[in-house]
């Protein structure tokens, strides 16, 4: 996934023309919700390394009504309140705190959260859960999607098959840490992690992410009876797994040691004497990424695709033109297949807010392959 020049220059006269809109938008109110515009924010000016957390986000373990999901990076913000503790949060605030934390490049943490509250939070009330339902992210109005909201946890979307911590949804539970697989994990660690400071394989690395990554698919495919890998699983597991590279990574050595893993998998919460990266992360995610697919497909069958009822994995019916001329092209027509199609008829700040997120997806994963901006056009069911 790259941000082509002329996809930045539409998302900037987009966010630019923002606050015109905005500003003649009245108080609206639909099914006893009241509208929130959400608005791009403006990137910090401090890009630059630094230790996280500081003493404004100390670690305190999420309470029984807190909610956490399926994503490490996103339970370990809440952990620390750099998104609300409880778990649901905003758009602006998960986006704001990618950054402040990680140093992902605002864009790219922008559309990660754009396409999630498109298809599984209400962004009519500006609000997603980071696990399931919660009666604090009420559903869609008007009944343009499920009765519930189901938040990062629900199945499908960039959450689903083939996880490193996760289990498939069929098969066990998707939502919380699995020690097995994390077990699992860290046998290739010690088969082919780099040495470091804390010993011997003790250093994640390109090999060792892709061994874990071939495994999960691999043995999720043969244990569960629906395997699926949609083309957003296809592009979504490969940047996940790149995260602990490319994030996890300390920023002064660039490493993602042992410790460092337990502490963002298992515990979900900062190491000690961690350093976000030292400059903005994009490049180095989608690098990772499409070597690590590029070096899983040569050893077994990988492409968007699932299995029939022999369990055989057989591929899935391509998208249609132009959308099935490259992976991202097909990942990109999948997420809006994955939105409830009454959010493009839409008014009000409501429409302003979908179009907005729409925009923020398409100038991430648009390219000259499939230059044509999608609305949601998926099943009423987030």
């Amino acid at each position: 996934m790259r941000v082509y020049p002329a996809m930045k220059s539409f998302i900037l006269s987009s966010l630019l023309l923002l606050p015109l809109a905005t500003a003649k938008s009245v108080l609206e109110v639909r099914d006893g919700q009241t509208a929130t515009p959400i608005t791009f924010p403006a990137a910090p000016t401090d890009t630059g390394i630094k230790q996280v957390p500081d003493v404004d986000h100390p670690f305190i373990a999420p309470g029984p009504d807190d909610q956490r999901g399926p994503c490490p990076g996103m339970n370990t913000l809440a952990n620390h309140g750099f998104i609300p503790r409880n778990g649901i949060a905003t758009f602006e605030e998960i986006t704001l705190a990618q950054v402040e934390a990680f140093n992902l490049d605002i864009n790219f943490g922008a559309f990660l959260v754009a396409a999630n509250m498109l298809m599984r939070g209400n962004p009519f009330v500006n609000k997603i859960s980071i696990g399931g339902v919660s009666p604090l992210v009420p559903p869609l109005p008007y009944g343009i999607g499920s009765n519930v909201t189901g938040g990062l946890a629900k199945h499908g979307g960039f959450e689903g098959d083939g996880s490193i911590t996760r289990a498939d949804v069929h098969i066990g539970d998707n939502v919380n840490f699995q020690n097995i697989l994390y077990d699992h994990d860290l046998l290739f660690l010690g088969k082919f992690g780099d040495d470091g400071p804390e010993g011997n394989n003790t250093v994640l690395n390109l090999a060792t992410i892709t061994a874990i990554k071939q495994y999960n698919i691999q043995s999720n495919q043969l244990a569960d009876p629906e395997f699926h890998f949609t083309p957003t699983r296809l592009v979504a597991a490969f940047n996940e797994i790149s995260f602990l590279l490319n994030l996890f990574a300390n920023g002064t050595t660039n490493q993602a040691s042992l410790s460092t893993l337990g502490s963002f998998l298992r515990n979900q919460t900062f190491p000690p004497n961690w350093n976000r990266a030292p400059a903005p992360v994009l490049s180095k995610i989608t690098s990772t990424a499409n070597q690590v697919r590029t070096a899983v497909a040569s050893n077994i069958p990988l492409f968007a695709g699932h299995n029939d009822e022999n369990g055989n994995f057989v591929p899935d019916a391509p998208p249609p033109a132009p959308f099935n001329s490259s992976i991202t092209c097909a990942f990109y027509y999948d997420l809006f297949a994955q939105m409830p199609a009454g959010l493009a008829n839409t008014t009000g700040v409501f429409k302003e807010n979908v179009d907005l997120l729409s925009s923020l997806v398409f100038a991430v994963v648009g390219n000259p392959g499939c230059d044509v901006q999608l609305a949601p056009f998926g099943p009423a069911d987030n």
